[in-house]
């Protein structure tokens, strides 16, 4: 089980890493732009992530920001405010504004009683309600980290947690070919979870729910099973460490 699981993981790494080359855009774009809140008050320290960047690209103490970049899309993202998808086709300089999040939503706490479907270890906490419909598989590990799926007809939820499972965003090849986007970010500070979804030009959704060390994700869903699998999602909740 063990290999099996790798395996996948590995193979699945090659696909995301070759779809990104392939949905790059042809030529670089250089992109200035500034990020201010609703009253026009510049917001430092914003990251501008999913580009083709190796490092961190954030907003300065002014708001600004400039980047060269072959991605399609960027998101604009700083927990406490609603993140902004942007098209980079045919930009070069932009204006946004981030609107907050009031209160900033945060993801409920496990009760003692709860019956919920997790990963025994690996520091996970996201808990899952057992849904009719939505088969837990048994829970495969390898060296670093523990993985769990929950299954239906054609696709299901890929839940793993570890050292190196997750940097906490969602993958970039699937927020590259979305032409739908919208996401929330939970919590404060620098250990926030992100809950990102999309739907593709061929009509098929996918979502993530991510921090640093976990993830739970599904891709290339129908409506249908979109909606099954998002009963599981949207009834996690926060268990203690184990």
């Amino acid at each position: 089980m063990r290999t099996l699981v790798a395996a996948t993981v590995i193979s699945a790494t090659l696909l995301y890493a070759q779809a990104n080359r392939d949905l790059r855009l042809a030529q670089t774009r250089s992109i200035n732009g500034t990020v201010s809140d609703v009253n026009g008050k510049p917001i430092a320290e914003a990251r501008i992530d999913h580009s083709d960047h190796r490092g961190v690209v954030q907003t300065d103490a002014g708001g600004s920001f400039s980047i060269e970049t072959r991605a399609p899309t960027l998101v604009i993202r700083k927990a406490g405010y609603r993140s902004q998808w942007l098209r980079t086709s045919e930009i070069s300089k932009v204006q946004i504004t981030l609107r907050p999040e009031n209160p900033t939503p945060q993801i409920r706490a496990c009760s003692r009683s709860e019956r919920c479907e997790s990963i025994s270890g690996w520091g996970a906490h996201f808990c899952f309600p057992r849904v009719p419909g939505v088969k837990a598989g048994h829970q495969g590990r390898d060296i670093d980290y523990g993985i769990r799926g929950y299954g239906i007809r054609h696709t299901g939820i890929m839940h793993g947690s570890g050292p190196n499972w997750s940097f906490g965003l969602p993958v970039t090849s699937e927020v590259w070919q979305s032409t739908e986007y919208q996401e929330n970010v939970f919590g404060t500070g620098p250990f926030i979870t992100i809950d990102a979804r999309g739907r593709t030009a061929d009509g098929k959704l996918w979502r993530s729910l991510s921090e640093f060390g976990e993830s739970a994700s599904y891709r290339d869903a129908n409506e249908a099973d979109a909606h099954l699998l998002d009963r599981v999602l949207d009834g996690v909740c926060i268990r203690p460490q184990r």
